[in-house]
């Protein structure tokens, strides 16, 4: 359905985007691509420091002031504090990304060295982030799209690890899967339902990033970032690029777990020749 069907290509410069986790990473290098094509873009984190580094950065390279929001997507509370300051503060904002998310890599199986052991409770966290925080979101901003006369659009950011899991980040690759689910549900009951709202899912692969301590071994950060925006200026409803492009097109269950093998094979041989 996704590759065959194209949304209506949305008007960037006349909208307003809010980015959760949007002070660094790929939600940076996207809040970058739609400053730079003239859209009004919010930008939320944790930590103070860190968005008014990547504000300052952003504001100049647009003509639009670029907004920022301390907000924890982590608690259910601060999400609804967040989408009520969005209604009060700024309610022409028509497109929610749902990028927000982290990756634990501490061994999920417990071993013999307490140090490299982490609690249920942190664990967890990722299943807020990742899970609990794009549900959420989404939920409480179709309220309010629903009442738009524009279009407007969610957009979760999900994983190439969605389609192929990574065995040394399971919680990580499970929460993934499940966006990927939600977020094809979610868009077929909205294009049934309330047609203004358009539906997308960006699909990365690794990407040079601080995601769970560092991606050096990724893509390039702008240039992946950049290659997305123009997919979805165009409309396109799924965006995978180069290596969860070709995950996510696998039909075959055959192939599939063939090359979840040879692919965990060789990450797992990659990640120990950087710690050393």
């Amino acid at each position: 359905m996704a590759d065959e069907c194209y949304s209506q290509p949305l008007d960037i410069e006349s909208s307003t985007v809010l980015i959760t986790g949007g002070s660094g990473g790929i939600g940076f290098g996207l809040a970058r691509c739609f400053v730079q094509a003239g859209a009004t873009v919010i930008i939320t984190g944790r930590r103070e420091e860190q968005l008014k580094e990547a504000v300052d950065e952003l504001n100049r390279i647009g003509k639009k002031k670029v907004i920022s929001h301390i907000n924890d997507v982590e608690k259910s509370h601060e999400r609804q504090a967040l989408y009520e300051w969005i209604i009060c503060e700024y309610p022409q904002t028509n497109i929610l990304i749902n990028n927000a998310g982290i990756q634990q890599r501490s061994p999920f199986i417990p071993n013999e060295i307490a140090s490299e052991n982490i609690s249920w409770e942190e664990r967890e966290k990722e299943i807020q982030i990742n899970i609990s925080a794009p549900m959420h979101l989404s939920h409480l901003f179709i309220n309010h799209f629903r009442k738009m006369k524009t279009t407007t659009a969610i957009m979760n950011v999900s994983s190439g690890l969605a389609f192929m899991p990574l065995a040394s980040v399971p919680i990580y690759s499970a929460t993934k899967a499940a966006i990927h689910s939600f977020t094809m549900s979610l868009r077929y009951q909205l294009m049934n339902e309330i047609k203004n709202i358009q539906v997308y899912e960006i699909i990365p692969p690794a990407v040079q990033t601080n995601l769970g301590g560092s991606h050096a071994f990724g893509e390039p950060l702008m240039e992946y970032c950049q290659a997305t925006f123009e997919c979805l200026k165009k409309g396109r409803q799924e965006i995978g690029y180069k290596f969860s492009d070709e995950t996510r097109k696998m039909t075959s269950r055959e192939n599939a777990d063939k090359y979840f093998i040879k692919f965990n094979d060789n990450m797992h041989k990659t990640i120990q020749s950087q710690k050393h």
